[in-house]
């Protein structure tokens, strides 16, 4: 993803997150619009660039949410990583397999900043209110939204990379 299209597109996700979003909540989840753009254009693109949104996504994260700095990043490179070691095209064969990494990304993702809060800065957390309350609405609400989300990054990646083809 080009500077010109990620870091606009990011912090529109990230200040729709942090202001509006909370607002909207539906039994304490509400949608991870930095988690989905990571995990759908990890999916997407095969140069590992996933991983640098996955740096920047969080860091903005972190700074418009008043997280300690750099938690949400920690949380979202091993998903960047591991996404974007399958196949790139991977969710153009099947429905499914994008929604079960969405759903099993989204987790990770919950849980790994879950773990940081705890282990790093001694944030008091009930694990059970947390998971049941916060991570699994969350979880359903970016099963929904993935597709979408996927269809339209495909759409500018299709445009950024075009695909080459042989003779």
């Amino acid at each position: 993803m080009s500077l010109q299209l990620g870091i606009p597109l990011f912090v529109v996700a990230v200040l729709l997150q942090a202001t509006v979003l909370p607002h909207l909540r539906v039994y304490g989840g509400q949608p991870d619009l930095v988690v989905l753009l990571v995990l759908a254009w990890s999916t997407l693109d095969q140069e590992q660039e996933g991983l640098a949104w996955a740096f920047v996504g969080g860091l903005l994260l972190d700074l418009f949410s008043g997280m300690p700095l750099g938690v949400s990043s920690l949380a979202l490179l091993p998903l960047a990583y591991l996404i974007g070691l399958l196949e790139a095209q991977v969710y153009r064969a099947s429905l499914l397999l994008p929604l079960l990494l969405t759903a099993v990304g989204a987790t990770a993702y919950h849980v790994i900043y879950m773990l940081l809060l705890r282990f790093l800065t001694d944030y008091p957390l009930s694990w059970s209110a947390s998971f049941g309350y916060v991570t699994l609405p969350s979880v359903l609400f970016d099963i929904v939204l993935f597709i979408p989300v996927l269809r339209l990054l495909a759409r500018w990646h299709d445009r950024l990379h075009p695909r080459q083809v042989k003779i």
